[in-house]
């Protein structure tokens, strides 16, 4: 094993053209035999060793997304990148890979300072480096699926629906010989991924990421390829049909999506569940403009939030079978042509697809595989979540029967509002308490300290305040947590609740309110009715912490300051 950044000196010197040479022939670039195939077999698991210096693992995974950054400029342009690559040394099933760009990598629901998700891209610092003839690796932690399985399942679902998809499979991740855990590997949506399901490349590939195609909305689409001449007409040439009267909608959109296409894409999307892409929430999905027909097809994203039951947070007017919530799905099911082709192509596929004999073979397989990368602490947790999709899986053909038994079920809600951001006031305050007392059921009692701030322009007028400090029982890494409940003078309370690393708490420190060291939230209660409403999120702000010792009844102190930002879910 590497044992040090020293090494990487002496592994540039030595090293680095042999392993160009052999690590990057064959494959995407050359049309002999295709190496990568072996880093995506799905009963192998990857063995992965990655040495970077400390220090920048420790900038590395402290990089995050501030809310100001995020959605300062609501869906304008595409999302800003915060994460940058650091030089290190890989060794992949043994080969070594010498000056790898290693950077975090996530949206929200993914971010962690722990166990961060893992871009790995070899010609970051070495000029058409490859491995197995890729450029890059996407190792994903599977934050939002304590099962591991299912991003892998799924996308095996599209495939098997005729979706172009991403090939997937697992590998075991140490850092600096720190043993991670379990990773997702997915192959990365790009032109090598892209030649294997048409016949040209050189089309615009979009990642979407709460994008739609309609006004106000457009900005947010990411151009992953011809980023130079940037030419975005197709977005809009899309966007102008889809604004056609209901008689002239399939003509106007023949010469822009592959209507059919996307129609097996809406399908398999509401079959596994998939609330958090496209049609659910305009979001986790690409979308390819094939230059040899010249119309959009859709490739799935982002699948960690599936094979679950659960209700749609974003609403959309739709149901079990039906996912309306963006801008191509509700026009198309509001024909009855198409409403009607979606529905028999989602029970083609319950027929031919879902086959859930198959499915809990491969649910099986993989559960074996994986079963002794997870991390002891991890596997009753992962065993119970396996369990649960087998339920999903078992259910599904009931659930969507159940919900289609009545005819196709009626769409009658708005789409909803673009998903921004609102600065709404500004909160400070200060807190005294005890460690282990959170869930105390008299803050008052245990704690102490001010709020002042503002909401909506009226001053808050609070009358005392309490507070508690501790670990969060619930969170998922753990988590700690200080809360300081602020009574009003109408009798209601103000609940500001910080969630933070624990690896970052110290006395003395000043921590940025950033949605992955601190995060803070905002509740309001009503005594009365036992009722707590969410107001907003506290951003770009700072969290200090005074005294501090994890020792039940040490004295915690601290201060605060930052926005009140509104969130729209």
């Amino acid at each position: 094993m590497v044992t040090g950044m020293s090494c990487v000196r002496l592994l540039v010197v030595l090293l680095a053209t042999s392993v160009v040479a052999a690590c990057g022939a064959g494959g995407d670039d050359d049309g002999g035999p295709d190496p990568s195939e072996a880093i995506y077999e799905p009963t192998h698991l990857l063995e992965v060793d990655i040495e970077v210096a400390q220090a920048d693992w420790d900038t590395m995974r402290f990089q995050t997304r501030g809310l100001s950054a995020l959605f300062g400029n609501c869906l304008a342009e595409p999302f800003p990148d915060p994460f940058t690559y650091f030089p290190g040394v890989v060794r992949i099933d043994g080969q070594v890979v010498t000056q790898v760009g290693v950077r975090k990598k996530g949206f929200l629901g993914s971010l962690d300072t722990t166990k961060p998700s893992l871009k790995l891209k070899f010609d970051e610092f070495v000029v058409d480096q490859r491995f197995a003839g890729l450029k890059t690796l996407t190792l994903n932690n599977a934050k939002q699926d304590p099962s591991y399985i299912k991003q892998c399942l799924t996308y095996q679902t599209f495939a098997a629906a005729g979706v172009p998809a991403s090939r997937c499979n697992f590998a075991r991740v140490r850092v600096n010989g720190n043993d991670m855990g379990l990773y997702v590997n997915v192959e990365a949506i790009t032109k090598p991924m892209l030649r294997r399901h048409f016949a040209d490349d050189e089309g615009n590939l979009y990642e979407g990421t709460l994008s739609d195609f309609r006004d106000g909305w457009l900005g947010t689409f990411e151009l992953k390829t011809n980023e130079m001449l940037n030419d975005r007409s197709d977005l809009a040439a899309l966007t102008t049909a889809l604004e056609a009267t209901d008689a002239q909608l399939l003509t106007a959109l023949d010469p822009h999506v592959d209507v059919d296409g996307f129609l097996t894409f809406w399908a398999t999307e509401t079959l596994v569940g998939h609330w958090d892409g496209y049609t659910g929430n305009a979001n986790n999905f690409y979308a390819y403009h094939d230059p040899v027909s010249g119309r959009f097809q859709f490739l799935p994203w982002g699948v960690d939030g599936v094979l679950e039951a659960r209700d749609n947070p974003f609403g959309g007017g739709g149901s079990t079978a039906v996912q309306v919530t963006s801008m191509l799905p509700r026009r198309l099911y509001q024909l009855p042509e198409t409403r009607d082709r979606y529905i028999a192509r989602l029970r083609a596929l319950l027929d031919d697809v879902w086959d859930v004999e198959a499915m809990f073979a491969e649910i099986d397989r993989m559960e074996e595989l994986v079963r002794p990368v997870v991390l002891v602490a991890d596997r009753e947790q992962f065993a119970t979540a396996v369990n649960d999709v087998r339920a999903f899986v078992s259910g599904r053909r009931a659930a969507i029967e159940a919900d289609l038994a009545g005819g196709p079920p009626a769409v009658t809600a708005p789409l909803r509002d673009p998903p921004c951001f609102d600065e709404i006031g500004m909160l400070s305050g200060s807190f005294s308490t005890r460690w282990g007392t959170t869930g105390a059921p008299d803050p008052f009692a245990t704690g102490s300290g001010s709020v002042s701030g503002t909401v909506n322009g009226t001053p808050l007028s609070v009358t005392r305040v309490g507070g508690t400090a501790g670990m969060d029982p619930n969170a998922n890494p753990p988590r700690a947590q200080v809360a300081v409940i602020a009574a009003l003078a109408d009798g209601t309370a103000g609940i500001i609740v910080f969630q933070i690393e624990p690896s970052r708490m110290a006395a003395n420190t000043d921590l940025p309110i950033d949605l992955s060291t601190v995060v803070g939230v905002v509740y309001h209660f009503t005594p009365a009715t036992n009722a707590f409403v969410l107001v907003g999120l506290v951003g770009d702000g700072t969290l200090r912490i005074g005294e501090y010792s994890a020792t039940d009844g040490a004295t915690v102190t601290g201060s605060f300051s930052g926005t009140l930002i509104q969130s729209p879910f």
